[in-house]
């Protein structure tokens, strides 16, 4: 099993240094919002269920979006994956999806213990993992960092409730 983590931690390394911006990392694909949507939720749920957490989500309208699906997903899988890593059993992640003014906004809320100020300063940049409110349990600091790549914006808050990050990306 740690065998295939470090494998699954190189692939993103490769991934992070190749060489160009985002936009040459993939092609552009055209899906429905919706079936993106559905696609990410099967994945939450998955990343939920084992740890007794509830999932939900919210995709209002669904409409053609052409982006750069490979990063894209990894961007939200990532997020999904942090969700559920650090919200206690018994907790809840929201998955919502939907486009505003041909900006299309995939948020990821949890009822974990939140961002420290420190991680909302540093989160996003490689290799960063020192938030001591976040058990770090192998991560590598990676996966913000993989959602910055996708050519959008990544915003991180607290809610009172837990974590929120939206990710943005012009369509």
């Amino acid at each position: 099993r740690s065998a295939g983590r470090i494998r699954d931690y190189m692939e993103q390394l490769r991934a992070l240094t190749a060489a160009g911006g985002p936009a040459e990392v993939g092609g552009r694909a055209t899906a429905e919002l919706s079936a993106l949507a559905e696609g990410w939720a099967a994945a939450g749920r998955g990343l939920c269920a084992p740890r007794g957490l509830r999932f939900s989500l919210d995709c209002p309208a669904s409409r053609p979006c052409t982006l750069f699906r490979s990063e894209l997903d990894r961007a939200v899988l990532n997020l999904l994956d942090n969700a559920a890593r650090f919200t206690p059993e018994g907790g809840a992640v929201r998955l919502s999806a939907y486009v505003e003014e041909a900006v299309l906004t995939v948020a990821v809320e949890d009822s974990g213990p939140g961002f420290s100020p420190e991680a909302l300063a540093r989160a996003g940049r490689g290799f960063y993992t020192g938030d001591a409110s976040r058990p770090q349990d192998g991560h590598m600091g990676m996966g913000l960092t993989f959602a910055r790549r996708h050519g959008g914006t990544l915003e991180l808050s607290n809610t009172g409730r837990g974590a929120r990050a939206a990710l943005t990306l012009p369509l």
